[in-house]
């Protein structure tokens, strides 16, 4: 009796033990699986139905910034968010963060918003054909992309007039796909032009922009960049080159009109 009573009290504490060890085990388990929840990768969905939800443009950005995500860049998948209603600073957000740069977008216009907040503003005039440095956020292949499709870049620098500063650095500068060719055989080379056309002043006015000095050629070949990739005798007969314009490649891009914009 003292032998099976001495089993039966063996049994239970090793049950008890068990139940131990095993419950915090189940609660970290949970726990876990909560955070992972928590930390779910945001994607073009995510976005969409945050601004179905009725959330604004600095809230989505804000959760953009602090969150992982795996974005969809793409041209077409840009256009798809375009035609739901997502505007251009939660779009460039999402590129950004894509792309692995910081986000600085915001929930005005993207840079655009450092404007006439700290002091008296006065009224600067930007010359038609002042310079505006460009650059990519993305790869832009010819492969990849057809005739038609939105871009998206962004101001380098603050450009400035009179030492004030009249279109804001990391503002949206707003493109398309002016013509695409994807690579071929016999040496035939890909071909891409992308067409640069409007970027934002500091005071939330839209200003045309080309890709020449003078604007010279029309209004298409003005603000048009053209990317050939051509081989040499010696290629013929290698497949030819991809044409693409990689992330964080600087343009030069001038006004297309005369503005008179409040700076401080």
């Amino acid at each position: 009796m003292k032998r099976f009573l001495s089993l039966a009290l063996t049994c239970v504490l090793a049950q008890n033990a068990f139940y131990f060890v095993l419950a915090p085990t189940v609660a970290n388990a949970q726990t876990a699986g909560a955070m992972a929840k928590t930390q779910e990768s945001l994607t073009n969905a995510s976005v969409i139905e945050m601004l179905n939800a009725g959330l604004s443009d600095s809230i989505i950005i804000a959760k953009i910034k602090s969150s992982m995500s795996s974005f969809d860049t793409s041209a077409p998948a840009l256009q798809s968010l375009k035609k739901v209603g997502v505007s251009d600073a939660v779009v460039l957000a999402m590129v950004q963060k894509a792309s692995g740069m910081d986000v600085t977008s915001n929930a005005t216009s993207t840079g655009a918003s450092r404007s006439i907040a700290s002091g008296p503003a006065t009224s600067v005039s930007i010359a038609d054909g002042t310079e505006i440095k460009v650059v990519t956020t993305e790869e832009i292949s010819g492969q990849k992309v057809v005739e038609g499709d939105p871009l998206m870049f962004k101001v380098q620098e603050d450009v400035l007039v009179n030492g004030k500063v009249v279109i804001a650095k990391d503002t949206l500068v707003k493109g398309t796909v002016a013509a695409a060719k994807k690579k071929g055989f016999m040496g035939k080379g890909g071909e891409l032009s992308v067409r640069i056309e409007s970027t934002q002043t500091v005071d939330e006015q839209k200003i045309k922009l080309r890709a020449s000095k003078s604007g010279q050629g029309g209004d298409n070949m003005g603000s048009t960049v053209a990317l050939t990739v051509l081989f040499g005798p010696l290629g013929l007969l290698r497949k030819g080159k991809e044409a693409k314009i990689k992330a964080g490649t600087v343009l030069t891009a001038y006004t297309d009109e005369a503005k008179t914009v409040m700076a401080n």
